[in-house]
C-alpha cells in the first residue's frame, strides 16, 4: 500500500514508521501551521564519519534548522536511548526544538545555552 507524501510529492510504501511520519507531517502543517516547503523528509546528515537519516528536520524563516523530529514505530517504546539518539543527530544539526513520537508518546524538547528541557507543547514557527 502506497501513500501521497505531501513534502516529497511522490507516493511513498505505507510502513508502519512512515504511517507515524505522515501522522506528523499531518499535525505540523494542519494543526501547528508549519509551511510544507519549510519541511524536508529523509535527509542525511554526517555524525562521526557515518551517514545517518533524519525523518524530519523543519527549517526557520531564515533557512536554519529549528526543528528536528524523530519518528519511530507506534509498537516501539520511547526510551532514554531513542532520546540519546535524537540528541547526538542534534549535536550535528543545532536545531532548537526536537520532537519524538511514535504517534502514542510524543516527547518535546528545547534545546538552548547548551541544555535540553522538556516542554508541553511544540513552540509557533518562526
Amino acid at each position: 500500500m502506497k501513500v501521497f507524501d505531501p513534502i516529497r510529492k511522490q507516493y511513498v510504501e505505507l510502513t508502519p514508521e512512515e504511517q507515524v511520519r505522515q501522522y506528523c507531517i499531518n499535525v505540523l502543517t494542519k494543526q501547528f501551521g508549519y509551511p510544507k516547503g519549510a519541511i524536508a523528509v529523509e535527509g542525511q546528515i554526517n555524525l562521526n564519519s557515518m551517514t545517518r537519516r533524519v525523518d524530519i528536520l523543519v527549517y526557520d524563516k531564515t533557512l536554519k534548522p529549528f526543528l528536528l523530529v524523530e519518528c519511530k514505530r507506534k509498537e516501539v517504546k520511547l526510551t532514554q536511548q531513542t532520546i540519546d539518539q535524537v540528541v547526538s543527530y542534534n549535536f550535528a544539526i543545532q536545531a532548537p526544538y526536537i520532537m519524538i513520537t511514535n504517534s502514542l508518546t510524543t516527547y518535546l524538547i528545547e534545546y538552548k545555552d547548551g541544555e535540553y528541557a522538556f516542554l508541553d507543547t511544540l513552540p509557533a514557527y518562526r
